[in-house]
């Protein structure tokens, strides 16, 4: 695995923290401490243990920033997945129109992640917040401060929060002074995630045996930047030949996150809540037994449908994510456009007992408002569904999209679990020993025979919107009258006192 690196300056490649794993890949003469640290962040082997980088055995290819775009483009055309920039504009003298701006640097970046859709840059968000000098940042109390390739679509653009050495809730997770925060003009989440950035002790410059401890968004970003090594190494593992698409990746990433902040969903301060590696892994490893993680492509004018099924009540979050194609520059001075960049606005919803559960979406003009999921979201390419405490049956996925697809078609990734296990694959219900429904296809009368004893209360059927259409815990009998039914696919489920089945049948 080997991860991309541009920063200031020259990485001392000798360090002992490497032990020849860095590769200095352009003419970059310049030794430099922040380079060294970031670059130890990522890879750092743990020669002193305090400074072990987050993917330990991984291989760097480090460059400076001038010619960074030419570079990039050719580092994803030669197949690398991930490269971190804890670099970007200095924002003390910047016109007030270009902060959240769409600008050039912007589309470029996008442009080169949809071209390379398995790549995926990530961006210190900057550091400009607890500068009283800079207009901005007084003015908009700390809001509406990322620049430049921090507002891409399709970029991960990292926050910097303290250390946290225990995690029971969201007050755990504590902002630091510095990390600039979102939104973008046209109102999308970012920073989009938020990771360790304050006392991070790393490997420095000066010598091959010195250490130092730095802080800033510059130290965060190269911790997701390893963790995403780690993730797609541990797909690939499990995975023999691939690796997942870079939407996956940020999907995941933000479907994962703890929750941060004060307010329930996401915030234009943490992003999508603080980086969760554990869980992250967790739903990859699980991947088509208890979790969904799925790369589809909806084509023009198509609705995708899909029936999730809960046996038991928990927590569920569902999570839609796709590589936009660049939007047009934005080249006009005014001040908070909220045109929205999106080109392929796809859109997720979720459906039960005739209940829509929206993705959330945040309020560019009231930025410290909580976060809503009342409507459809229409500038994000990272769109999530929450539905705490969901009672168990099944639950209708649909997928759509407003106006035309650019290039007739969308690549996107689907992520679905929950606190105990979802699933997506009605086999698995089909071929559960304890009750066989017949006949299949079935016209007037669904039957059905139980055995291993499993004593089950109640019956009901949903069909695939979600929509309850029978229910009964009263006289229950061996057969279920259907006949008034339309016809279509549906799912009956048994419950007990603490499990359920449920089957999939077909009504003619």
């Amino acid at each position: 695995m080997t991860a991309g690196e541009w920063d200031g300056g020259k990485v001392r490649s000798s360090h002992q923290e490497f032990n020849g794993r860095v590769t200095l890949s352009d003419a970059a003469s310049t030794l430099s401490e922040h380079s060294t640290h970031v670059a130890g962040t990522i890879i750092a082997g743990g020669v002193q243990a305090n400074a072990k980088g987050m993917a330990y055995q991984a291989n760097l290819k480090s460059y400076d920033w001038t010619s960074d775009t030419d570079e990039i483009a050719t580092f994803a055309n030669n197949g690398f997945l991930v490269s971190n920039h804890s670099y970007g504009y200095n924002a003390t003298n910047l016109p007030e129109y270009t902060f959240g701006k769409y600008n050039s640097d912007a589309v470029l970046l996008d442009n080169i992640s949809y071209t390379y859709p398995y790549y995926l840059m990530c961006k210190a968000a900057g550091n400009d917040r607890g500068d009283t000098t800079i207009p901005q940042s007084v003015a908009k109390g700390g809001y509406d401060l990322l620049t430049g390739e921090c507002n891409s679509k399709n970029v991960i653009s990292v926050a910097a929060v303290n250390e946290i050495t225990i995690y029971t809730d969201s007050n755990d997770v504590v902002m630091s002074s510095f990390s600039n925060f979102g939104p973008t003009d046209d109102g999308r989440v970012k920073p989009d995630i938020s990771a360790k950035g304050v006392n991070t002790y790393s490997c420095i410059s000066t010598n091959n045996t010195s250490y130092s401890t730095f802080s800033g968004t510059s130290m965060a970003s190269p911790s997701v930047t390893g963790l995403v090594v780690l993730l797609q190494k541990h797909y690939n593992n499990l995975n023999t030949g691939t690796f997942m698409k870079s939407a996956t990746v940020r999907g995941l990433l933000a479907h994962s996150a703890r929750e941060a902040g004060s307010d329930a969903g996401p915030d234009y301060s943490f992003g999508w809540g603080l980086a969760n590696g554990l869980e992250a892994a967790t739903i990859i490893s699980n991947k088509g037994i208890t979790s969904v993680l799925d790369e589809k492509t909806l084509i023009n004018g198509d609705t995708y449908i899909q029936n999730l099924i809960l046996n038991s009540n928990q927590d569920l979050k569902i999570t839609i994510s796709w590589t936009d194609p660049p939007g047009p520059v934005n080249s006009n001075t005014i001040d908070d456009d909220r045109t929205p960049v999106l080109v392929n606005n796809l859109d997720i919803k979720i459906l039960k007992d005739g209940v829509t559960y929206y993705p959330w979406k945040l309020d560019p003009d009231n930025p410290s408002n909580a976060a809503t999921n009342n409507t459809d979201n229409n500038v994000d390419n990272v769109e999530k569904v929450e539905i705490p405490n969901a009672t168990a049956g099944v639950y209708s996925i649909q997928i759509n999209h407003k106006g035309s697809l650019f290039s007739g078609s969308q690549d996107y990734t689907l992520i679905a679990s929950g606190t105990t296990g979802v699933s997506l694959n009605t086999k698995d219900f089909d071929y559960d020993n304890r009750i066989f429904v017949y006949p299949n296809p079935a016209k007037s009368a669904l039957n059905f025979s139980v055995r291993d004893n499993f004593a089950f209360s109640s019956i009901e059927i949903n069909d695939i919107s979600g929509k309850q259409v029978y229910q009964s815990s009263n006289s229950i009998t061996n057969s279920i009258d259907i006949s008034a039914l339309s016809s279509g696919v549906y799912f009956v489920t048994f419950k007990s006192d603490s499990n359920s089945v449920t089957k999939k049948f077909i009504k003619e």
